[in-house]
C-alpha cells in the first residue's frame, strides 16, 4: 500500500482549527484521534489518559478496537510500548511488533504501532496509540506529526479541563449565594433545609442528598431533609453515632469522599439509595460533610454524585463543607429564635398578669360617687360580649376604662388591639382595619392583615369613633352584624370573633341628627354606654390622683420629693382642669422633673396656673373698701369715699383705727392673692412685706386661703 503524501503544516493547522472550535472534551479527543488515523492511513487507534490514582492508562476513546477488551485491559504505566511512552514521555515507532520485546498484544492482527505521549509542562497526561495490520505502516514523519498533534491536543485538553473546572466552581458559587438567600429569607428550619436540598439538586444536578441531625433525646442521627426520597424511605433514615458512613463522619467530625458507594463495606444503603442508580451504581460517589458547631457536631450533610469523566469531587466536597457551615449557622439562629420566643412568651405572660393587676378596678383611682357607679358598670359588662361605647371629655381615661374591661374579661389572654380612628387618614383606615391583598392598590406590595383579623378571639378598641368616614361606618356595621370581614382586593370573607369597645369625646347623638354618623351603627355600638366624668365634677379625687402621679414620676425620674405644700394643693383644687386627668398628670410630671426642692410649692405650678379660666374665678375687684359693718347698729360704713357720719364714727369709738386698717389690709391681701394666683411669694412681694409677715396677716385677719 502506497503511503499518501502528507503536508505536515496543513495537517497540524487543520487539527488545531478543529480543536479550537470544539468545546466538549470527549468530542475533542475523538476528533484528534480521527485526524491522526486519517493522516497515518491506519486501521485502528486509541487515546488514553493516565489515571494517577490507579497508575494505569484509561482508554477514553478508540477506533477499530474491541470495547470490551479495552475495558478489561488496563495497561499499567511502564507496561508495554504504550505504557513505556506514558512513563518516559518518549514517542516510539515500531513497524514490526513481533520484534519488540515490550509489545503486549491487545489485538491479534496488529503488526505495526506508533505511540506519542501527550506532554504538558507539568508532566504527561496520556498517549495517542495508532495500530496497523501492515508491516512498516508508519514513517518518521508520521511520528513527528502525531507527536506535535499529541502535545497540542494535551495542551488544549488541559485548557478545556480548566474551563470546565472554572464553570463548576462558578456554578458552586452561584449555588452558595442562592442557598445563603434561602437561609436568610426564612426562620422556619424545615423550610430552610428543604430549600437547600432542592437548590443543590437543581443547580448542581446532584442526584440525591440528605441532611441528618443528631437528636439528643433519642441519641440517634435522623434525616430531617432529603432529595428524592419517598416518605417510607425518609423514615428509615436513622443511624447510631459511628454506624455506617454517616455515623462515622458524625463521630469523627471529618469530611469524607466515597468514590464508589456500591463497593464500600461501610455503606449501609439503609434507605435504598442504590435502587435509584440502577444504570451504574458502581459509578456513584458519596460526599459527606459534618455539620459543626463551636462545641460539638450537630449532624451530617450528604450528597450523591454520578461521576462523569474528570468530575472534580474535591471541589464538590469543599462546596458541601460550606453548605454544612451555613446549615450550622441556620441551626444556631433557629436556636436563638426559639430561646427568644420562649423569653418573649414568658414576658408576655408576665406582662398580661401585670396588666390584669394594673387594670383591676381597685387600681382605677377614684372615690367620687360617679366613679363608683362607673366601676360597678364595668364589672357588670366586662365578661359579656356586648359592645361598649365609652364617652367623655378628652383626658378622662377612656382608654384606661377599655383596658379594664378587656383585662377583666374572659378574653384577657387573647389579643387586645387598639386603633385611633382620628390618627389615620381616611384612605388608609380601611386597610388598617380590614387588611388588603397584594396589588389591590398602589403601594400594596404584600398581603397585609387588618386589625380585626389580628384581634380575632380578643378585643378591638376603636378610639375617636366619631371621626370615622360614613362609607367605612357601613363596613364596620357589617362586622358587628355578620361577624365577618373582607380585605381590600379580596373576594373572600373571613369570620372573626371580636368584641368591640368604642370611645369618643364627641356627642354622637348630635352627629346622628346632623347625618354625620350612621344611626344604625350608633345603636349597635351603644349597647352599653359608660360615661367618664370630667375631673372638675369629682374634685374629691384630685388629692388621690396628685399623690398617685407624684409617687409614679418621683420614682420614674429618680427624684426625692416628699410631698406637696398645702398652698400648692389648694391651687390645684381650685383649677377647673379642662384637660382632665391627662392634664393633671402632665402638670405633676413637669413639676417633679423641674423641681429642685423636696416639696412641691405653688411656684412649681405657676406656669400652668396662668392659664386658669377667668370664668372659674371671682372677678378681681379694685379694693373699694366700700363696706365695713358698724360695731353698733349694723349701719354700713362708706370707707371708700372717706365720708363718715357722726353716728358712724361714734360707733367706732376706741377701735376706729384698728377696724379701718384691718379692712384695708384684708382687701389688699385678697386682691393680691387673686391677682397672683394665690402664689404667696408673689403676693408678699407686691405688698412689700416678707412671706412670714404675710402668713401672720392671713391668720390674724382670718382670710380664707
Amino acid at each position: 500500500m502506497s503511503v499518501k503524501k502528507i503536508n505536515p503544516i496543513q495537517s497540524i493547522h487543520d487539527v488545531a482549527m478543529a480543536m479550537n472550535s470544539a468545546q466538549d472534551p470527549d468530542g475533542l479527543l475523538e476528533l484528534i484521534l480521527d485526524r491522526c488515523i486519517q493522516i497515518c492511513g491506519v486501521e485502528s487507534g486509541s487515546l488514553m489518559l493516565i489515571d494517577e490514582k490507579s497508575g494505569v492508562l484509561d482508554a477514553v476513546t478508540s477506533r477499530g478496537m474491541n470495547q470490551q477488551i479495552l475495558r478489561e485491559t488496563k495497561l499499567k504505566i511502564g507496561q508495554g510500548i504504550t505504557g513505556m511512552a506514558a512513563s518516559t514521555g518518549k514517542a516510539k515507532l515500531v513497524n514490526d511488533v513481533s520484534k519488540d520485546p515490550d509489545y503486549i498484544q491487545v489485538k491479534e492482527d496488529i503488526k505495526s504501532e506508533l505511540v506519542a505521549p501527550m506532554i504538558l509542562e507539568d508532566g504527561i497526561i496520556g498517549v495517542i496509540s495508532l495500530d496497523s495490520n501492515r508491516l512498516n505502516a508508519f514513517t518518521a514523519e508520521m511520528l513527528e506529526i502525531v507527536s506535535v498533534l499529541a502535545n497540542q491536543a494535551g495542551q488544549i485538553f488541559k485548557n478545556l479541563q480548566t474551563i470546565r473546572s472554572l464553570e463548576q466552581r462558578t456554578r458552586i458559587q452561584a449555588t452558595l449565594i442562592e442557598i445563603a438567600k434561602v437561609v436568610s429569607s426564612s426562620l422556619d428550619q424545615t423550610e430552610v433545609f428543604d430549600s437547600i436540598m432542592v437548590t443543590m439538586e437543581r443547580s448542581l444536578r446532584l442526584e440525591k442528598g440528605s441532611i441528618v441531625l443528631h437528636n439528643k433525646e433519642e441519641g440517634l442521627l435522623r434525616i430531617v431533609a432529603a432529595s428524592g426520597l419517598s416518605p417510607e424511605e425518609f423514615d428509615k433514615g436513622t443511624y447510631q453515632p459511628g454506624e455506617g458512613i454517616t455515623g462515622k463522619v458524625f463521630e469523627s467530625g471529618e469530611p469524607m469522599i466515597i468514590e464508589s458507594v456500591a463497593n464500600h463495606p461501610a455503606f449501609l444503603n439503609r434507605v435504598g439509595y442504590l435502587s435509584h442508580f440502577k444504570h451504574d451504581p458502581h459509578n456513584v460517589s458519596l460526599l459527606c460533610a459534618p455539620i459543626l458547631s463551636e462545641q460539638n457536631t450537630l449532624g451530617v450533610v450528604n450528597a450523591f454524585i454520578v461521576q462523569q469523566k474528570h468530575t472534580d469531587l474535591k471541589s464538590f466536597l469543599d462546596f458541601l463543607q460550606v453548605v454544612a457551615s451555613i446549615i450550622s449557622q441556620s441551626i444556631k439562629i433557629q436556636t436563638l429564635v426559639e430561646e427568644a420566643k420562649k423569653e418573649i412568651s414568658r414576658e408576655n405572660i408576665q406582662l398580661k398578669r401585670e396588666l390584669k393587676n394594673k387594670y383591676k378596678f381597685g387600681s382605677l383611682i377614684g372615690k367620687a360617687s360617679s366613679m363608683e357607679k362607673m366601676f360597678e358598670k364595668i364589672q357588670l359588662v366586662a365578661d359579656s360580649r356586648a359592645s361598649v361605647l365609652i364617652t367623655g371629655e378628652s383626658g378622662t381615661g377612656k382608654e384606661m376604662i377599655a383596658n379594664a374591661i378587656h383585662y377583666n374579661s374572659s378574653r384577657s389572654e387573647n389579643p387586645f388591639i387598639k386603633i385611633n380612628c382620628a390618627a389615620i387618614p381616611e384612605n388608609l383606615l380601611e386597610s388598617e382595619l380590614f387588611g388588603h391583598k397584594k396589588g389591590s392598590f398602589t403601594g400594596a406590595v404584600t398581603d397585609k392583615k387588618g386589625k380585626f383579623e389580628m384581634a380575632d378571639t380578643g378585643t378591638i378598641f376603636l378610639d375617636e369613633i366619631g371621626e370615622m368616614d360614613l362609607n367605612l361606618q357601613s363596613k364596620l356595621l357589617r362586622v358587628l352584624q355578620e361577624r365577618e370581614i373582607e380585605a381590600i382586593g379580596s373576594t373572600k370573607v373571613k369570620k372573626v370573633d371580636v368584641r368591640i369597645i368604642a370611645a369618643t369625646n364627641a356627642e354622637l347623638e348630635q352627629l346622628v341628627a346632623e347625618k354625620k354618623f350612621r344611626a344604625d351603627l350608633f345603636y349597635r355600638l351603644n349597647v352599653v354606654k359608660i360615661n367618664t366624668p370630667p375631673l372638675r365634677e369629682r374634685t374629691e379625687d384630685i388629692p388621690l390622683l396628685i399623690n398617685h402621679f407624684l409617687e409614679k414620676y418621683t420614682k420614674d425620674n429618680n427624684k426625692v420629693i416628699k410631698g406637696i405644700s398645702r398652698e400648692a394643693s389648694k391651687l390645684l383644687l381650685k383649677y377647673r382642669w379642662p384637660g382632665n386627668v391627662r392634664e393633671l398628670e402632665n402638670v405633676i410630671e413637669r413639676a417633679v422633673v423641674l423641681s429642685q426642692d423636696e416639696t412641691l410649692t405653688e411656684e412649681d405650678f405657676a406656669d400652668i396656673l396662668q392659664n386658669i379660666d377667668e370664668t372659674n374665678e371671682a372677678a378681681i375687684e379694685t379694693p373699694s373698701f366700700a363696706t365695713v359693718e358698724a360695731i353698733q347698729g349694723g349701719e354700713p360704713l362708706d370707707l371708700a369715699s372717706g365720708r363718715l357720719t357722726p353716728s358712724q364714727l361714734d360707733g367706732l369709738d376706741g377701735r376706729a383705727m384698728e377696724i379701718v386698717l384691718n379692712e384695708v389690709e384684708s382687701r389688699l391681701i385678697q386682691y393680691a392673692m387673686k391677682k397672683y394666683r394665690y402664689t404667696k411669694t408673689r403676693v408678699a412681694k407686691f405688698l412689700g412685706i416678707n412671706r412670714n409677715t404675710l402668713d401672720k396677716k392671713i391668720k390674724e385677719l382670718n382670710i380664707e386661703y
